[in-house]
């Protein structure tokens, strides 16, 4: 039995829907997925439902009223939803008897069975999960780099070692106490309280966005694993703000995520035009109309701030 965890609002649902499709595909056997809910409407219960069940597998919503994180760190130009802070709520929310599950971003798409992941021997750890690209967060957050700042979008929790550390409680206290200190929303109290208490794992089960850059945004220890996994990952995560549904999005595997969310009636069909022009500010915007990627566009931003400066 796999124990899957995801935490959408109404936005997501369809993106979820893809993901979970993605997920029964390629792995056979038991599976449940408990849905975080942040005001999701009856509709979108009852489309996540009927795919589910028509795979065989259970589901069921936990109701999260937005009151419990409306006023938890989030920026008007931040591309999460405050729906990815309902992880930190999972110990308390989860029935007491699933002590391991696995929390998983609704813009992932699974290609391979996760078995070899989701047995990993975790007793002794927080979770399992893989390091993030390269950065100074563990610095900015106050600890050591060796203990490695880990990406929170694919995590396999030990729920029980959580409950018992009182988790989320240590976590409300942080937003409280820290504000000051996240940038990256959940990820950074994840790791914040659970740094040297992470089991890592290889990168073939989180491929970032930022891997398929060139050159590719990874540490250098990492460089032969990616190239042996960068055309077949286990899983794939489009973890920058430019997702598949939307214009501008030139990831190279994009294509995967319509492979199921056209299978959906109500999944995404073709990519958004109009969020280009609403999440980045002119010509960024234009410049990834026309083709270019958000990184190049934002150096071309830049040269152009430049030579109006002199």
């Amino acid at each position: 039995m796999k124990n899957i965890i995801c935490g959408i609002d109404d936005q997501y649902c369809q993106h979820c829907g893809a993901m979970l499709l993605s997920l029964f595909e390629s792995n056979p056997g038991a599976i449940t997925i408990y849905v975080l809910s942040l005001e999701l409407s009856e509709k979108s219960k009852n489309l996540l439902k009927e795919l589910v069940d028509s795979y065989q597998k259970q589901i069921h919503f936990i109701d999260i009223p937005s009151e419990l994180v409306l006023n938890f760190p989030m920026k008007s130009t931040d591309y999460p939803s405050l729906a990815t802070y309902l992880r930190l709520f999972i110990p308390q929310l989860l029935p007491f008897e699933v002590d391991k599950a696995l929390y998983v971003d609704s813009d992932i798409i699974f290609k391979k069975d996760i078995s070899a992941l989701y047995d990993s021997d975790i007793t002794n750890y927080a979770l399992a999960g893989m390091e993030d690209a390269p950065n100074q967060n563990a610095l900015r957050l106050g600890f050591p780099e060796s203990d490695l700042y880990f990406n929170a979008g694919f995590v396999l929790l030990n729920v029980k070692y959580l409950r018992d550390m009182d988790f989320t409680n240590k976590a409300m206290a942080y937003i409280r106490d820290c504000r000051e200190k996240i940038v990256l929303h959940d990820q950074d109290v994840l790791n914040a309280l659970l740094h040297g208490k992470v089991l890592f794992v290889p990168i073939k089960w989180n491929m970032l966005d930022c891997f398929y850059r060139k050159p590719p945004f990874i540490a250098k220890k990492y460089m032969r694993e990616l190239h042996e996994n960068l055309d077949s990952p286990a899983v794939i995560h489009f973890s920058g703000p430019l997702k598949p549904w939307h214009y501008g999005c030139l990831h190279p595997l994009r294509k995967e995520y319509f492979n199921y969310s056209r299978k959906l009636s109500w999944g995404c069909q073709r990519p958004d035009y109009g969020y280009v022009f609403n999440a980045f500010k002119f010509p960024v915007s234009l410049f990834i109309w026309f083709g270019c990627t958000l990184e190049k566009a934002e150096r071309l931003d830049r040269k152009i701030r430049f030579k109006k400066k002199r």
